[in-house]
């Protein structure tokens, strides 16, 4: 450590940050850049105050943390625009009919609109209530192959 705190100067810390911000457009994760702030900042203070080596990873590490903890918290958005084709997507609440009980707590159904390009599917109950032929019922969520589904009472 004393080799660090003796060759380690404050310019080494602008350095790194801007080697660290310049690598962002290399690996475009826009989380790197913060670490590289982090670090010119570090450099800044460390020039002005002449603070020892574990003094400033110490702060290193806290501006990273709370540089990349704001970003995430209040800046970074939903990536998600349209959930199409995802399990809680625009599907969730379509209307359908059980045709056919296909055993072991599965039935063929048709619905109104069509799931993922097709409107017969095999469908669960999502809270294992009981289903029979000819039941209304809605999408609760998407499972790959299968459809869960609630009853609906008086439709």
């Amino acid at each position: 450590m004393e080799y660090f705190a003796e060759n380690i100067f404050w310019w080494h810390w602008i350095v790194l940050g801007i080697v660290l911000i310049a690598s962002e457009i290399i690996l475009p994760s826009f989380i790197i850049i913060w670490f590289g702030i982090a670090a010119v900042i570090v450099g800044s203070i460390d020039y002005i105050f002449q603070t020892t080596f574990t003094n400033e990873l110490f702060l290193w590490a806290i501006f990273s943390a709370l540089l990349l903890g704001s970003w995430l918290k209040f800046f970074k958005r939903d990536e998600i625009v349209s959930r199409v084709g995802q399990s809680e997507g625009e599907y969730k609440n379509t209307s359908g009919v059980i045709t056919e009980d296909l055993n072991d707590g599965r039935f063929r159904a048709h619905f109104e609109l069509p799931i993922l390009g097709d409107r017969v599917w095999i469908v669960e109950s999502q809270n294992r209530e009981k289903l029979s032929v000819g039941d209304k019922i809605k999408v609760s969520k998407v499972y790959g192959q299968i459809v869960k589904v609630f009853k609906i009472e008086g439709e």
